[in-house]
């Protein structure tokens, strides 16, 4: 019991320090989601409804929904750029190349793949990593936990920003999450039983089976964790009910490897929580709202603006109402401040300027390059392809963060699963103890790569026009090192381009081939020359001398 007591302390001593840490986000966060997803963060103090505390305080307050419209098309682009669920986004390989081509490598690493897809789309994990691409976006940090599940394999929890805190490694990557689980007291009885508090269990004896409750839940490597020590588990799992004023912890657990996933769109030096694009765009999507609102006042003091009328007349504004009044004429009804029309118009320029510098902002633009392209002349390919590689250099460190920190993080989890679970093939001896690399084949990753195809490409016509002239110049390309890496940058198969080693043994049975077949050309002459020679041996010039002899005298 003292364990347990002195654990829960140190949980809600480390709650209270990251709280303090988000505290800072979380002003900044409450406006983002005001004017890009009123619906999407969740806090716990204050302004919660009987769901969870999904906060929706504010779509009365939203005059212009484009901020919703921006960060749902860069949600969406990320979504089918990274990880979409009806193409391959990663692969499996080996470090070692040679290894690659040993027997039954390449068949089990592409069983596994397959295993892994099919794991993946069985559970809610494109659901939840879409949401967290949102999230990113929006807050600038992802929050997810993949937990096993008896049936479904694995269930993702997609954390919005609000309801989950993070803490760093030495490393300066994401290594504890805290979150808060809100329930119902039926849930909470379900899930741990007896150990729930006397709150909880007097809840439920009055059949109070959806009243809400809130469940802390810490997720840390453990520090007494002991490789040697049977059933150890690096990552200490420990839930606790608040309102019981006891020291004991609801269920104390373990993970055997990380089972949540926290990247960051950008951070700068040690921050916990990232930088997105949300808070760059939070400018605009403010001035969006207020020119908006600007807008709609013009537009109504225009239609009925107001008017100065003597005291026993009452103007009610209905068109086409006659109001009737003694001693009344049209000179002593008038109207004090005429709106211009231009006013609109111009109102309109701020607001669709603030929506460009949000698009900007929000990569919309970069996913709807040709959708939302300027001008009416037609465009050619090459400059599409300009323009996207141009914008590309600015989202390629937000690609490479997310799959460091997400989508290794959800494959490990989820080959560890399976893994567990008896459902991935035997391994070859080949890959005893052997690490395999992932390496991700998504359509942003290969438009990453393939920004260095027109370098590959200028430098090999360059020197193929220069050959015209000077066939030496051909010496300075390493053609097969060339295929190698546009192959690569073009994101090419494995299976498609041959190794080295393939690629000599091709070569010098060719070359062989071409030896004999000269060889065998040959063959005619040489009969030919041979029967010649026996003819000239055989003519007699008299006195024993042949005409061979005649015409080649001995040495």
């Amino acid at each position: 019991m003292a364990g347990q007591d002195t654990l829960r302390s140190h949980c809600e001593a480390r709650l209270a320090q990251m709280k303090a840490v988000r505290s800072d986000y979380e002003a900044e966060a409450e406006q983002i989601a005001r004017f890009a997803q009123p619906a999407r963060s969740r806090f716990v103090r204050g302004g919660k409804d009987h769901n969870g505390g999904r906060r929706r305080m504010w779509n009365r307050t939203l005059f212009d929904p484009h901020g919703i419209e921006a960060f749902r098309t860069l949600t969406n682009g990320m979504t089918s750029g990274l990880s979409s669920a009806s193409r391959p986004w990663f692969t499996l390989n080996l470090a070692d190349a040679d290894l690659m081509e040993a027997r039954d490598v390449r068949g089990w690493l592409s069983d596994v793949e397959r295993r892994l897809y099919a794991f993946f789309a069985a559970t809610n994990f494109y659901a939840a990593a879409k949401t967290g691409y949102g999230e990113m976006g929006l807050f600038g940090t992802e929050g997810c936990v993949m937990v096993e599940h008896r049936t479904a394999g694995a269930v993702c929890h997609a954390l919005t920003f609000g309801e989950y805190w993070i803490g760093l490694s030495d490393a300066l990557t994401p290594d504890s999450l805290y979150r808060v689980c809100p329930m119902s007291v039926k849930q909470a009885m379900e899930t741990f039983g007896d150990a729930c508090s006397p709150v909880i269990c007097s809840l439920y004896d009055r059949s109070q089976y959806d009243a809400p409750v809130e469940i802390y839940h810490a997720i840390e490597p453990d520090p007494d964790y002991d490789p040697l020590r049977f059933a150890a588990k690096p990552w200490r799992s420990v839930y606790w009910d608040p309102a019981d004023r006891s020291d004991s912890v609801l269920r104390q657990a373990g993970y055997h490897e990380q089972p949540f996933w926290a990247p960051r769109w950008d951070v700068v030096g040690g921050d916990t929580y990232g930088v997105s694009p949300g808070m760059e765009a939070l400018p605009a999507l403010r001035e969006l709202q207020m020119q908006a609102k600007r807008r709609n006042e013009a537009i109504d003091q225009m239609v009925k603006p107001e008017k100065i009328a003597p005291p026993n007349v009452r103007l009610t504004g209905e068109p086409g109402r006659v109001v009737a009044a003694a001693g009344v004429d049209r000179d002593q009804i008038f109207i004090p401040y005429q709106m211009p029309y231009q006013a609109v118009s111009a109102i309109g320029e701020e607001m669709d300027k603030c929506r460009r510098q949000i698009n900007a902002l929000a990569f919309a633009d970069l996913f709807n390059a040709i959708t939302n392209m300027a001008g009416i002349q037609p465009r050619t390919v090459e400059e599409i392809v300009a323009r996207n590689e141009e914008k590309l250099t600015q989202l390629g460190p937000v690609i490479e963060r997310v799959a460091n920190e997400k989508l290794q993080m959800a494959i490990e989890r989820a080959f560890g699963i399976l893994s567990r679970g008896g459902f991935l093939p035997p391994v070859p001896p080949a890959l005893s103890e052997k690490q395999l690399n992932v390496e991700f084949v998504s359509i942003l990753q290969q438009m990453q790569r393939m920004v260095g195809l027109g370098q590959i490409e200028r430098v090999v016509g360059f020197v193929g026009n220069l050959a015209g002239v000077h066939p030496e110049a051909l010496d300075k390309i390493d053609f097969d090192e060339a295929v190698d890496q546009y192959g690569y940058r073009a994101g090419a198969p494995a299976r498609l381009i041959r190794p080295a080693r393939d690629v000599a043994a091709l070569r010098q049975a060719r070359a062989d081939q071409s030896a004999t077949a000269q060889t065998l050309a040959a063959l005619p002459a040489v009969k030919a020359g041979a029967d010649a020679a026996k003819l000239l041996a055989a003519t007699d010039l008299g006195k024993g001398d042949s005409l061979l002899a005649r015409l080649i005298p001995p040495a």
